[in-house]
C-alpha cells in the first residue's frame, strides 16, 4: 500500500524552487525581489516589472519637484535674508558737489545714525564690474557717467529709522538716494513663490497620473485572472479578502518603484551639488539639495505605497461589484 504522506517522483529535467532559483541566475533573483509579493495577483503582466518601472518614474518626476520647490524655498530665504540685511546709497553726478565730497557728506550720515554696522563706498571698477554682466566686457567705458555706491550692512535687530535716513542722505548731499531693496525683495519673493506653487504643481499632475495608472493595472490584473476571483469567490472568499490580497501585492509595488525613483532623485540633486560647484554652469550658484532637507525627499517611497495602496483597494470593490 502506498504511504500516502510519500511524494511522487519528480520527473526527471525539473528541479526544486532552490533549483530553480540558481537556474534563473542573478537576473532572475532581482526580478524575484523586486516583483514577486506571494499574493494572490500574478507578479506578471500590468501588475508586474513593468507597473514598478512606471511608479518609479513618476516617484523620480515627484522627488525632482519637491526638490525644486524645497531648494527654491531655500535659496529665497537666502536672499531674502542677504538683502534685508544691506542698503545701498546711489550718488549720481552733481554740478554741485564732486563725487568725493558727495561721498564724505553721505559717511558722515552714515557714522551718526544708529544701527548701521558698516558703510563701504565702492570704487568706479567696482561699479563697472557690476554692470558688465548687463552691458557686456568693455562697454563700460571711462567716459560713461557712473553713479558712486556705498553698500551699507545694517542690524536686523536694531535697523535705523528708513524714511528718516534717506531724507538725511538726501539733504546732505545733492544727486544722493537710499535704496531699501524693497521692491526687489518682493519681486523676488513673488517669483519664488510662483516657481514654488509650478513645483507643487507637478507633484499634483504626477500623483494624479500614478492614480489613473494604478486604477488601469488594477482592472487589467483583475480581468486577466477573472477566473481565479470566481474561484476565490466559490470556496467562499469575500471581497474583503481578495482586495487585500491586491492591495498587499502593491503596497511592495508602490514601495519599491518609490525607492527605485527617490534613489534616482537623490543621486541627481547630489550629481547637481558636485557640478554647480565646481564652475560657473548656472546663473545662480547651484549647490543641490540641503542636507536637511534629504528626509522629505524619502517621504516619497511611503506616500507612493500609501497612493497605491488606498488606489488599488477602491479600484478592487468597484471592479469586483461589476464582474460578479
Amino acid at each position: 500500500m502506498a504511504d500516502p504522506l510519500r511524494q511522487p517522483p519528480r520527473p526527471r529535467g525539473t528541479h526544486g524552487p532552490a533549483h530553480a532559483d540558481e537556474e534563473r541566475g542573478l537576473g532572475g533573483a532581482l526580478a524575484t525581489l523586486l516583483v514577486e509579493t506571494r499574493s494572490v495577483m500574478p507578479a506578471a503582466g500590468a501588475t508586474g516589472l513593468p507597473l514598478i518601472l512606471v511608479v518609479a518614474a513618476m516617484c523620480f518626476l515627484a522627488g525632482l519637484a519637491l526638490g525644486a520647490a524645497l531648494s527654491v524655498g531655500d535659496k529665497a530665504g537666502e536672499w531674502t535674508s542677504d538683502i534685508s540685511g544691506s542698503l545701498t546709497v546711489e550718488l549720481r553726478p552733481s554740478k554741485e558737489m564732486e563725487p568725493e565730497e558727495q561721498i564724505d557728506a553721505v559717511m558722515a550720515v552714515l557714522a551718526e545714525t544708529p544701527g548701521i554696522l558698516s558703510a563701504t563706498p565702492l570704487r568706479r571698477e567696482d561699479t563697472a564690474a557690476l554692470l558688465e554682466p548687463w552691458l557686456g566686457q568693455g562697454a563700460v567705458t571711462d567716459d560713461l557717467p557712473l553713479p558712486r555706491l556705498v553698500d551699507i550692512r545694517i542690524d536686523r535687530e536694531t535697523p535705523p529709522d528708513m524714511s528718516a535716513l534717506a531724507i538725511d542722505i538726501a539733504a546732505a548731499a545733492p544727486g544722493a538716494s537710499l535704496d531699501t531693496h524693497r521692491q526687489w525683495r518682493s519681486e523676488l519673493m513673488s517669483a519664488a513663490r510662483s516657481a514654488e506653487w509650478l513645483a507643487y504643481g507637478v507633484l499634483a499632475v504626477v500623483a494624479g497620473t500614478t492614480i489613473a495608472i494604478v486604477v488601469f493595472a488594477t482592472r487589467a490584473g483583475l480581468s486577466a485572472n477573472r477566473e481565479v476571483v470566481e474561484v476565490l469567490h466559490l470556496i467562499g472568499a469575500r471581497d474583503s479578502f481578495i482586495a487585500a490580497e491586491v492591495q498587499r501585492h502593491f503596497l511592495h509595488l508602490g514601495f519599491r518603484g518609490g525607492l527605485i525613483g527617490t534613489a534616482l532623485a537623490a543621486l541627481t540633486f547630489l550629481a547637481l551639488g558636485l557640478a554647480g560647484g565646481s564652475g560657473d554652469m548656472f546663473l545662480i550658484a547651484a549647490s543641490g539639495l540641503a542636507a536637511e532637507n534629504y528626509p522629505f525627499l524619502f517621504t516619497i517611497p511611503f506616500a507612493a505605497a500609501l497612493v497605491t495602496v488606498a488606489t488599488a483597494r477602491l479600484t478592487v470593490f468597484s471592479t469586483l461589484e461589476r464582474m460578479l
